[in-house]
């Protein structure tokens, strides 16, 4: 049955289940204390080093949590900043960074999130095959200028 389907169909699907499981583990715990508003990133701990074109796609999970009463306001530079990251090694020397383009809109850009929701988004962080191996890294993340931090490995395939 699965010999029929093609190979980007199923890599899709898997890539949405491993979002889906990452969203539904991570909403089983509290990060983010009561009254207070911040950022859960989550990763797959173990992304296999499947490349398109010259990238590693690493789905990435953004949820911005407000645990308070009142809704908070968010505001960033311009819309190529609401989401950026950086990957480092576990000891922090820099892989690599999101490149903003060159023709970016300079407006400010505004939204809110509401009093005891999550805003969520996911992303495809498109990593540069040619500066990895497999090991651990970190993703560190900006998303409407809150921050947040997650571990995962590129591993092999057999």
């Amino acid at each position: 049955m699965f010999a029929r389907i093609p190979n980007y169909v199923l890599t899709t699907g898997a890539i949405v289940a491993v979002i889906v499981l990452v969203g539904l583990y991570d909403n089983q715990r509290a990060p983010v204390a009561d009254g207070s508003v911040g950022l859960v990133i989550g990763v797959p701990a173990n992304q296999l080093m499947t490349q398109s074109g010259d990238d590693i796609v690493l789905p990435v999970v953004l949820r911005l949590i407000n645990r308070s009463e009142k809704e908070e306001a968010l505001e960033a530079e311009n819309k190529c900043k609401i989401f950026r990251f950086v990957v480092t090694t576990p000891q922090n020397e820099f892989i690599q960074a999101k490149r903003f383009a060159d023709d970016c809109p300079t407006n400010t850009t505004y939204g809110i999130v509401e009093a005891n929701s999550v805003i969520e988004q996911i992303e495809a962080v498109r990593l540069d095959a040619s500066r990895y191996v497999p090991g651990d890294y970190k993703l560190r993340v900006k998303f409407w200028n809150y921050e947040g931090e997650a571990e995962f490995t590129l591993v092999t395939g057999n």
